[in-house]
This record gives structure tokens, C-alpha cells and sequence, in this order.
């Protein structure tokens, strides 16, 4: 069972505050797909945790077999709010920005949360970085306002953003990687004009959709993958494997150009030639990918995720064959194939965003754009992971209906998805 913990910082009263709205859209539409979770709801904003002073200090930091009474007496809160923590897989913080930064309500919580012992450990043997996370796995949704506007990277008050920079700080003490975290924000409150409302639309929106994504149940949000449909008779609603001599008019020049470039017609090719327009189009597509500015990698890199996203064992099979013809490297592909994240921080930023588009059905938040282009990339970039996308949705929807078998060139790199083998 999924568990959502709720935070709200505000402290305006209900019907003054956007950010708990946007945490109750939130709630609502997220157990409106996942219906059986479980919500654990703290308004931190109407009841302020109290500061932490020197005794909570000395409480925290005494070993618990040497505490006395009153050190767990002080340190009963903070253990309800960390069992708190502890229990969420996904956390939504309702967080207004106050004077460019966080609600006292909120550095009072993240102060009692963030414990030795508790969320993180300390050892000065691990050298200059002796702090190490304990909690991890869990996923964070900001969802906050902002009287003025531009406050994200780039923006013209983005050095006076001392708010996500803050939260994005504390995220390791709640399990958080800086990754997995999601902001929606409302911008142009104290203008009050028709930037605000579409604002507030545009934040409805991403808030709606974000809850809908992380609803969904647990199982398909970790493979990113649909349940895998049982295999068909092969009956009437077979799809020919066609050869260049069977093959329509229109599909032959294109069969002809495969056998001369691969030395062997792929079957996907043969299956495709059926409807020599899907042909002519996946294959004038693929090459106009291949112009991109992207590398070699990076274009696999799309092209595996979605052929994973997809279910698609023959592509999967396939584009391991041509990634390893091409010098892409082994912990690469076996990341694609395995779903675990690359080792170099801007591929794995470029596989994240593949999965955001996918899960997100083309509509990622500003923070998901932002985060992508932070790490190295362009905006060129974002659409030529759309025309990635819309690739391998010709190559890959085509293999799940026709059933495509594998050329005896790609069975060395069969893959079984993580759903069958589950089921093995």
C-alpha cells in the first residue's frame, strides 16, 4: 500500500491559502487513482512545531541507552513527526515562499525531522562529507505560491529564490534525491491580473497530472512499464512477414535498401512493408533522427527508454545489437535494460526526462524542463526527445500487434521484460 504524507506550511486560514489547495487537488486526484493509500495529513502552518532549543540539542545528540527521561520526553515529537516520514513513499509539502524563502513552520519541521541517528548518520571517517542519509526512495512534490515571478533558474529573481534551494538541501534527511523532486509553483500573487489566473490554471494542471502519475499503482510506477497483455493465437488477425519478392510495390526499394544496409531484411522492416506508408515513415523518420546533435548514446539512450517504457522486446533485443555495434558502453546499455540509473549524471538526466515525457503524456512541469536543462541540455534537446518518441511509438506499437519474431541477429540480446520475469 502506498502512503502519502501531507505538509502544510501556510499560514494563511483555508480559504486564502493556493498552496493548500493545490495539496488538497493534490490529495484528492491522487487517491482518486489509488484509491487504497493511505494519507497521513500534518498542517504544520495551523500548528506550529516548537523551535528546537539547547535541550533538544543535548537530547539528540546523547546516545538513546544514555538518555534520561526528560531527553525522551523532548524528543517524543520529533519521533512522531520522523515515524511520519518514514512511513511516506511520496511526501507533498505545501510551502509558500515567505520574504524569497521558507515558512518558519517548515525549517521548525525539517529541524525535527533532520536527526542523527534518526534520517541521517555522521562519521567523521568518511572524511570531509561525514554526513550520510539514512531514509531514501522516497519522492518529494513542492507545491507552492509566489507573490511576484521568476524565480527559476534564469529567471530575473532567481538569486533571490531562497526557497528551493533550501528545500532541495533538507531532501536527503527525508529520503529524497534531488532528482525525484517535483515543484508546481504559483507565481504573480500580488499582481492580481490575468498572469496570476493562468498561473493558477497552469499550477492546477501540472498539480492534477503529478497526482494521477504518482496514484498509479506502485508496481508499474517502479518498471514503468504496462501490464504485459497475454500473447494471441495466431489466427486471422496475423500480420505477414513479407520477403522483398511478396512485398507491396511501394515497400520493395525500402526492403532492397535494408538487405543492402544490414545485410538481412529485419522482420520488423518485413512485418512494417504490409503498409508501405508506415514503412516509408519509420524509416524517413529514423534517419532524420539520426541528424540530431546528439550522439550516438544519447540517441539509444532515448530509444531504449521508450522501447523499456513500451514493453518492446524485440526492439529492446534489436537496438541492444545496433547500441553495441555502435561502441556504446556496456553499464550503459545494461542500465536501459535493467532500469537503474546511468552512472554519468547527464545521461541518467537525459533517461529521467524520456520517462517524464512518457509518464507525463507530453506535459512535464517547468521543474522538470528547468532540472533537464540544468543538467547540460537544451531546449533543442527536449524536442528531439519527442521525435525519439514518436519513433520508436511507430517500431514499437507495430511489434505489440503484429508480434514480431526476432532475427536470428538480435536473439543473443533477447530481453525478458521485468514483468515476465516476475512471473516466472
Amino acid at each position: 500500500m502506498t502512503t502519502l504524507l501531507r505538509i502544510d506550511a501556510s499560514a494563511q486560514r483555508q480559504d486564502r491559502s493556493l498552496t493548500r489547495m493545490l495539496t488538497n487537488l493534490f490529495t484528492t486526484e491522487f487517491l482518486h487513482a489509488n484509491p487504497d493509500a493511505e494519507v497521513i495529513a500534518r498542517d504544520i502552518g495551523q500548528d506550529p512545531v516548537p523551535a528546537i532549543d539547547h535541550r533538544f540539542i543535548h537530547a539528540a545528540f546523547t546516545p538513546p541507552e544514555a538518555r534520561e527521561d526528560w531527553m525522551t520526553e523532548r524528543l517524543a515529537l520529533s519521533d512522531v513527526l520522523i515515524d511520519e516520514v518514514v512511513a511516506a513513499d511520496i511526501i507533498v509539502l505545501g510551502a509558500p515562499m515567505y520574504n524569497y524563502g521558507m515558512p518558519a513552520a517548515l525549517k521548525g519541521w525539517i529541524d525535527h525531522v533532520a536527526r542523527i541517528g534518526r534520517t541521517f548518520s555522521f562519521d567523521l571517517g568518511r572524511g570531509d562529507f561525514p554526513i550520510e542519509p539514512i531514509l531514501k526512495d522516497k519522492q518529494l512534490v513542492v507545491l507552492s505560491s509566489r507573490g511576484e515571478f521568476g524565480f527559476e533558474p534564469g529567471g530575473p529573481r532567481a538569486h533571490l529564490n531562497a526557497l528551493d534551494p533550501a528545500i532541495a538541501a533538507c531532501a536527503h534527511y527525508f529520503g529524497v534525491d534531488v532528482a525525484d523532486i517535483q515543484t508546481v509553483a504559483i507565481e504573480y500573487q500580488e499582481f492580481k491580473d490575468a498572469r496570476h489566473d493562468r498561473s493558477v490554471s497552469a499550477a492546477k494542471e501540472a498539480t492534477r497530472a503529478l497526482a494521477q502519475q504518482f496514484g498509479r499503482p506502485a508496481k508499474q510506477k517502479t518498471l514503468h512499464l504496462p501490464d504485459q497483455p497475454k500473447k494471441k493465437d495466431k489466427l486471422m488477425t496475423d500480420f505477414p512477414t513479407h520477403t522483398i519478392d511478396s512485398a507491396p510495390a511501394d515497400a520493395k526499394p525500402i526492403l532492397q535498401a535494408a538487405l543492402k544496409g544490414y545485410g538481412f531484411v529485419p522482420n520488423l522492416y518485413a512485418t512494417m512493408a504490409e503498409a508501405p506508408t508506415i514503412l516509408e515513415g519509420y524509416t524517413t523518420l529514423s534517419a532524420i533522427f539520426g541528424k540530431t546533435e546528439l550522439s550516438e548514446t544519447e540517441r539509444q539512450i532515448i530509444l531504449m527508454t521508450n522501447n523499456r517504457l513500451n514493453g518492446c522486446q524485440y526492439c529492446m533485443a534489436a537496438h541492444t545489437t545496433l547500441s553495441q555495434m555502435a561502441g556504446v558502453a556496456e553499464d550503459v546499455i545494461a542500465a536501459l535494460r535493467n532500469d537503474t540509473p546511468i552512472a554519468n549524471s547527464k545521461l541518467e538526466a537525459l533517461r529521467q526526462f524520456v520517462i517524464v515525457i512518457n509518464e507525463s503524456r507530453g506535459w512535464p512541469t517547468e521543474a522538470q524542463i528547468e532540472r533537464f536543462l540544468q543538467a547540460g541540455y537544451t531546449r533543442r534537446t527536449v524536442l528531439e526527445v519527442i521525435l525519439g518518441t514518436a519513433l520508436k511509438t511507430l517500431s514499437n506499437y507495430t511489434n505489440h500487434i503484429a508480434e514480431t519474431d526476432l532475427d536470428t541477429a538480435f536473439v543473443a540480446n533477447a530481453w525478458p521484460t521485468p514483468a515476465s520475469q516476475a512471473a516466472e
